[in-house]
C-alpha cells in the first residue's frame, strides 16, 4: 500500500501546476517480457524469438477539453527476440495510438494517429529489473486537409528505467517504475508556417522523466486496479509535466487481462492542432493485455 500512497500524493502534487509535455503512447503502461506468465523458462535457458504478446484498448471521451478528441484507440505488440532464463530479454515492440472526434455525419473523424517502434532490452536483479532501449516515435495527420492545417512529428529517445515490484499481502501487488529518456531526434513541421514558433514546440525536447505506479488486488470473480503516470519533460527553456490516473475493474485469464475503467487525463500540449493546446480528458474504456507482462 505504501507505493500506492506515494503515487496518490505524487498525482495530487504535480496537477496543481501548470502541465505541458509531448505525448508517448506508452506513457501509461509498464512493458516487462520477464513477467510473462506466457513463458517461464529454466535459468539456463538461452533461446530466439520466444514469445509475442499484445495490449490495446477502446474507448471514448465522456468529457474533453478541447474539439479534437472524442474517441480514442490503442493498440500494441511485442516479440521477444532473445531470452536468457529469467535474467535477459530483448524484445521489439510497435504501438499506435488513434485519435478521431464526431466532426462528420456518423460521429466519427479521424483525427491524428501517432506511431512508435522500439528496441527494448530488460535485465533481472535480485528485487528489481532494469530497462535499456530506443523508441522512434512519430505523428501524423489524418483527413485535415479541409480544416486547412497540418502538424507533423518526429522525435526519438534512448531511455533507461528501473521497475520495482512490491508484494504488498497475499492478494496484493504494486509496481512502481522510474524512467528516463534522452531525445536525440526532434523534428516538427506545421502548416501554416506561421504557427511553427508558437510554443511549446517538440523541436526543442532534450530529456524528460516519467514515475509509472500501478496498483491492483485480485479477488476470486473481480479485479481491482488503480494506475497512472506523471512525466516530467524538460526543453530547452522550460520543464514541463502531464499526468494521468486511471481505476479499472477487471478478471484475469490464461489468456490475457481484461479491464473496464475511467481515467482522467491532462496534457498541456495535446499535439494535434497546429496552435498548440491544452486539454483535460476524462475517458472510459476497455484494456485488453496479454497476460502478466503488461501493467
Amino acid at each position: 500500500m505504501k507505493a500506492t500512497y506515494l503515487f496518490i500524493v505524487i498525482c495530487v502534487s504535480i496537477s496543481v501546476h501548470h502541465a505541458e509535455a509531448q505525448r508517448l503512447i506508452e506513457r501509461g503502461w509498464i512493458l516487462n517480457p520477464l513477467e510473462s506468465m506466457a513463458y517461464q523458462p529454466e535459468d539456463h535457458e538461452r533461446k530466439w524469438f520466444t514469445q509475442v504478446g499484445g495490449w490495446g484498448s477502446f474507448g471514448n471521451y465522456v468529457l474533453s477539453g478541447d474539439e479534437d478528441h472524442h474517441w480514442y484507440q490503442q493498440l500494441a505488440a511485442f516479440a521477444e527476440i532473445y531470452r536468457h532464463g529469467n535474467k535477459w530479454s530483448v524484445a521489439i515492440t510497435s504501438q499506435i495510438e488513434f485519435i478521431a472526434n464526431d466532426d462528420n455525419d456518423v460521429n466519427f473523424s479521424p483525427r491524428a494517429i501517432f506511431w512508435e517502434e522500439g528496441l527494448l532490452i530488460t535485465r533481472r536483479r535480485s528485487s528489481f529489473f532494469i530497462q535499456l532501449g530506443y523508441y522512434h516515435r512519430c505523428k501524423h495527420d489524418i483527413d485535415n486537409l479541409r480544416i486547412g492545417e497540418e502538424r507533423t512529428s518526429v522525435f526519438g529517445s534512448a531511455m533507461a528505467a528501473i521497475i520495482f515490484p512490491f508484494h504488498t499481502g497475499k492478494s496484493n501487488r504494486a509496481t512502481l517504475a522510474l524512467r528516463y529518456d534522452h531525445y536525440t531526434i526532434t523534428w516538427e513541421k506545421r502548416t501554416p508556417a506561421e504557427f511553427l514558433n508558437v510554443g511549446p514546440n517538440w523541436e526543442n525536447l532534450v530529456s524528460s522523466v516519467t514515475i509509472n505506479a500501478d496498483w491492483s488486488t485480485n479477488r476470486k470473480r473481480m479485479n481491482f486496479h488503480l494506475n497512472g503516470y506523471a512525466m516530467n519533460t524538460f526543453l530547452h527553456d522550460d520543464s514541463l509535466l502531464n499526468v494521468m490516473l486511471r481505476a479499472e475493474i477487471g478478471r484475469k485469464t490464461a489468456a490475457g487481462d481484461l479491464r473496464f475503467g475511467i481515467h482522467i487525463e491532462h496534457f498541456g500540449d495535446t499535439g494535434i492542432p497546429v496552435r498548440p493546446v491544452t486539454a483535460t480528458l476524462i475517458g472510459a474504456g476497455v484494456r485488453i493485455m496479454a497476460p502478466g507482462n503488461v501493467l
